[in-house]
């Protein structure tokens, strides 16, 4: 099977996710990092989801799963312990045109969700298209190892730069160069490093042979 990659924006978009325990956890709190608005389904929940449940930061229907229970979702994990259920509520979203993901047999749903490496704001997704799940771990340990914490940090301060650029720096064409330079410069090994002030000053040099010193670095 060939996958199209794509990342979806869920902010404040009604998902489910059918099922309490570790696997529906580890899906649901993904989700609700993102932004969505998650009810769960299931008679019994995991502590960290009956925390969030308790504190209202999620819906939570202590029940087994009924068809009504994915009206007006936009997306749904199947994530019981049980396959028959996961099939059936792949079954019913499909029917309904919903975004479902089945845990137990990806094949039912119509998306899976990839191995991801997660610096900050950087992502990056891996599949073999269900071809073999030790190689995406492989591959994912593997990038953990390349990408570390310091591209977090440097899309942090790119973000600032650009916000700061957007006001400062009325061409787009030098913003583009301002921006290029500094991805192409030492700054991610002096974050690396743990020379923050030191990146911070490169890039203050960059801005200033660049853009002429209409802006100055993030912080």
């Amino acid at each position: 099977m060939k996958y199209y990659p794509v990342f979806l924006d869920v902010r404040e978009r009604p998902c489910v996710v059918m099922g309490g325990g570790q696997v529906a956890e580890r899906k649901a709190i993904a989700l609700f990092d993102a932004g969505a608005e998650l009810t769960i389904v299931s008679p019994s929940l995991t502590p960290a989801l009956r925390e969030l449940a308790g504190k209202g930061k999620i819906t939570h229907h202590q029940k087994d799963f009924e068809e009504q229970d994915i009206a007006g979702a936009y997306l749904v994990i199947a994530a019981t312990n049980d396959a028959v259920v996961n099939e059936a509520v792949a079954r019913a979203c499909r029917k309904h045109g919903i975004l479902v993901n089945a845990a137990t047999s990806p094949d039912e749903g119509t998306f899976v969700v990839p191995s991801v490496v997660e610096r900050g704001d950087l992502l990056i997704a891996i599949s073999t298209c269900g071809d073999s799940p030790a190689l995406a771990r492989k591959v994912r340990e593997e990038l953990e190892r390349t990408y570390g914490p310091e591209y977090g940090v440097f899309l942090e301060k790119m973000a600032n730069l650009r916000r700061r650029l957007l006001t400062e720096v009325a061409e787009e064409d030098v913003r583009r160069k301002v921006y290029q330079a500094v991805v192409d410069s030492d700054v991610l090994y002096l974050l690396k490093a743990g020379q923050t002030h030191e990146a911070d000053m490169r890039i203050a040099e960059i801005v200033k042979a660049v853009a002429g010193g209409t802006a100055t670095s993030p912080s």
